[in-house]
């Protein structure tokens, strides 16, 4: 995929045989652990929306959500759907009883997540397994032979990791082969892809994001006077307060000039620009409402040249420098 324009709107994942669309749909929003104001009703009805608008790739995990919530959402949306969906699951991690995502990647834990995702998900098998992130106490080799007995039981039919540097994806790679690493990119955070992308160009990884609008604030829809939730956890991100909120202000202000020029939304043009990044497959973009889907999944329908992407990263440049952005 060339850097200058987004010119297709599917992707194979790595060496696999899975082939989807460049926006897929992430699941964590409705876990309802982060976002407020979920509902189950109004998760099903979202999930059924990116289907009929074409989004073919649903993300979950073992840990979105108390007792695998965004599972049975999930499997109640598809259960009398015929489309063709890939479905990504993680394992490795958890909720404890707080509601604080914990992290177990022993090969038994591991073995007992994947087998209780497929019964919530209702599937005998998923298309695509990803350890969610290394364990300090458990060897990464552990970890990585764990998941490669999960897709020779046939309960997975690819293997990818999460949250990894380059160092950790060689050895994990190494082990269990990968179709797929996916990690955080945006606007604000871009080292992650640049650390892994020439080790999954030369490896035939596919990079999957997730973050691309960092948590709502590259949708645009916040101005600058935006006042959040007093329950809204983002309130704890340093970017989402004094001189970091301003400079990200910056940046949004001249994205909605842009928006506006082109004829599509601040959110569209964002992800517009993070699928035209190098090596980049897919961007997951929550939702929790069948009108933020619609929104998204038709950023797939806009082709950015090469002088607008030019533009956009001396914007990103220029409001960084005079305002670094800690997240």
């Amino acid at each position: 995929m060339q850097s200058s324009s987004v010119t297709d709107s599917t992707t194979r994942l790595g060496r696999s045989d899975l082939t989807v669309r460049r926006i897929g749909l992430g699941a964590w929003p409705m876990a309802g652990i982060t976002s407020l104001g979920v509902t189950d009703e109004d998760s099903i009805a979202t999930i059924r929306r990116a289907l009929d608008l074409g989004i073919d790739h649903l993300d979950t995990a073992y840990s979105y959500g108390k007792d695998g919530r965004s599972d049975r959402v999930i499997a109640a949306a598809l259960h009398d759907r015929a489309e063709r969906v890939v479905v990504a699951s993680k394992v490795g991690a958890y909720l404890d009883s707080q509601g604080v995502w914990t992290k177990d990647a022993r090969p038994e834990s591991m073995l007992q997540q994947a087998s209780e995702v497929r019964d919530r998900l209702r599937l005998e098998t998923i298309d695509l397994m990803y350890l969610h992130a290394p364990d300090p106490n458990v060897p990464l080799s552990e970890s990585a032979d764990a998941l490669k007995r999960i897709v020779e039981l046939g309960w997975a039919r690819w293997a990818g990791i999460c949250n990894v540097n380059r160092p950790q994806l060689e050895d994990f790679h190494r082990r269990c082969p990968v179709v797929a690493v996916q990690t955080y990119f945006n606007m604000f955070q871009q080292e992650s892809v640049e650390d892994l992308r020439d080790f999954c160009r030369s490896h035939s990884i596919s990079i999957v994001v997730y973050w691309a609008l960092m948590k709502g604030m590259l949708a645009g829809r916040m101005l600058r006077d935006h006042q959040l939730d007093p329950l809204d956890r983002r309130r704890n991100y340093p970017i989402y307060q004094g001189e970091q909120w301003q400079s990200a202000q910056d940046l949004l202000d001249r994205l909605r000039s842009k928006s506006q020029q082109l004829g599509c939304t601040v959110a569209q043009l964002v992800l517009a620009w993070t699928l035209a990044q190098p090596c980049i497959s897919v961007a997951l973009v929550g939702a929790k409402r069948p009108e933020q889907v619609e929104e998204t999944a038709r950023s797939m329908e806009f082709t950015l040249q090469n002088d607008v992407l030019a533009t956009i990263d001396n914007w990103i440049a220029d409001c960084k420098q005079h305002g670094a952005w800690k997240l």
